[in-house]
């Protein structure tokens, strides 16, 4: 059965890759972006905004793997710099994120009142100041415009365009062809750990933790609705407090969370990225990841304690 359910999930991160790669070259190519944001290129000039990045994040409202293609397709003509699609592509989370908070917030608040509440107000408040750490990053490291909108089609690919990684014109779907065996090897590795590493986790936490807490971390890396109506059925019968199930809350999405960006959205980027953005994207993607979750983790618990 894993072999079964590692072929579907190869078989699905294989279409969103090949899908997405269609999708943001034609849209780069097609200068879709230039249309959109022409009227407003002085705006974007000084604030230093690059128009790929802005219109990556408007896309990722609706799919954040189009705007990580966008970005890939971009900086492979040499239209974007490697800071301009790392930083550009961390940008991506926090739009989505928003759109689907809108939906969990109210099940959340639904299924455990109080505790829902500040649950959501914790997970949107990490994840934006996450997004303006990142936007911040790119407004200083990315390149803001550095191609002209008035050029023409052709004379922004290859050795004609500034900051070029390869020196000549090269296609997305060549070189994400190529990359897809490294991001099936990478897919099929966390596939496989991943599980084992949540369990060793939850093997450290059993007898530090209460068994109710315990219980709401590992029901929270199967669902969230199952981890928010355990704590709430903790705190309801005093086998926790407010604090300590929101805090048991809080473990088990850092865990989960962790888990589901090596599994999901590292494979994808394998897939479409180079190695010249991939390592410093998987750095400061884990590297900002785990922070906030460790801050957000030891406000609440300084809140518990004080």
């Amino acid at each position: 059965m894993e072999i079964k359910g590692l072929l579907l999930a190869e078989a699905r991160l294989t279409a969103s890759i090949l899908a997405g790669a269609l999708a943001g070259e034609a849209l780069v190519r097609l200068r879709i972006t230039d249309a959109v944001f022409r009227p407003i290129r002085n705006l974007l000039s000084k604030c230093r905004i690059n128009r790929h990045a802005l219109s990556a994040m408007a896309v990722s409202v609706a799919s954040p793997r189009l705007g990580a293609a966008i970005l890939s397709s971009a900086h492979r003509e040499g239209r974007i710099t490697r800071d301009d699609a790392v930083f550009g592509t961390l940008c991506l989370a926090f739009p989505a994120y928003i759109k689907r908070w809108l939906a969990t917030a109210p099940v959340a608040v639904g299924l455990a009142g109080n505790l829902g509440l500040l649950y959501s107000i914790v997970l949107i408040t990490r994840s934006a100041c996450r997004f303006i750490l990142c936007l911040l990053l790119l407004l200083r490291r990315g390149s803001g415009e550095p191609i002209a909108f008035g050029l023409p089609q052709d004379s922004c690919h290859g050795a004609n365009c500034e900051g070029h990684p390869h020196g000549k014109e090269v296609s997305l779907i060549r070189l994400t062809l190529r990359s897809l065996p490294m991001a099936w090897g990478f897919f099929a590795l966390t596939f496989f750990l991943m599980p084992h590493l949540e369990a060793a986790v939850l093997g450290t936490l059993k007898g530090k933790v209460s068994p109710s807490a315990l219980a709401v971390v590992t029901s929270a890396l199967m669902h969230s609705s199952a981890s928010l109506a355990s704590a709430q059925g903790a705190l309801s019968s005093g086998a926790l407090s407010l604090k300590g199930a929101l805090l048991a809350l809080l473990a088990g999405n850092c865990i989960g969370t962790f888990s589901r960006v090596l599994r999901q959205n590292m494979g994808y980027w394998v897939g479409i990225f180079p190695p010249e953005v991939l390592r410093p994207l998987a750095i400061w993607h884990v590297g900002t990841l785990l922070l906030f979750e460790a801050l957000s983790m030891a406000l609440v618990g300084l809140w518990w304690y004080r």
